[in-house]
């Protein structure tokens, strides 16, 4: 029975763990999201100030509709960060 338990704590802190370590696999990510937020906060301010940053895509969906009103580090910032996205999910 000790065995079990013991078993069970172990599978139990190893998949805790795997969430962790994704999010370590991608160091790029953290950096590509940064650099998007300095270059883009000047036209986040004037396109999307009254966006609501955070979860649920309405900083997003504002940069797409102003998309060819970008200054060119953000929208080299927002390329940047698309593909860490997609090489986070493969």
């Amino acid at each position: 029975m000790m065995r079990y338990s013991i078993l069970a704590a172990a599978v139990t802190l190893g998949v805790l763990w795997l969430p962790a370590l994704a999010q370590e696999a991608a160091p790029g990510a953290a950096e590509a999201r940064a650099k998007v937020r300095s270059a883009c906060a000047p036209d986040a301010e004037k396109f999307c100030a009254g966006v609501e940053r955070g979860k649920g895509g309405g900083m997003r969906a504002c940069f797409e509709a102003h998309e060819a009103q970008l200054s060119t580090e953000c929208k080299a910032a927002r390329t940047e960060r698309a593909a860490a996205r997609a090489k986070e999910r493969s």
